[in-house]
């Protein structure tokens, strides 16, 4: 599937607004299940696209999270304890 700029705009424009492959596939007018499939295939322009507009969510969302952390909020640190560990799992020390 061959994705055209503005259909690559449109992928993570509204991926970063949290909406679904599913219906990122009716809003740009391709086949749903050919979408989904090109979301999960490393290398596609629809994963590329789709993770951009993630990945630019979920940095904001952290980002809030560590600010209100720096502020004394418990359930907050008590999250990005969660993360940190998370994180930790994927370093490999020597």
């Amino acid at each position: 599937m061959n994705l055209t700029k503005e259909q690559c705009d449109e992928v993570e424009q509204m991926a970063y607004h949290l909406v679904t492959p599913s219906l990122i596939a009716i809003n740009i007018g391709v086949d749903e299940q050919d979408f989904i499939e090109q979301v999960r295939t490393p290398g596609t322009q629809a994963r590329m696209s789709f993770y951009r507009g993630h990945i630019r969510q979920l940095i904001e969302v952290r980002a809030s999270l560590i600010k209100a952390a720096k502020n004394g909020s418990n359930p907050a640190q008590q999250e990005l304890i969660k993360f940190i560990k998370q994180q930790q799992q994927f370093i490999s020390y020597e």
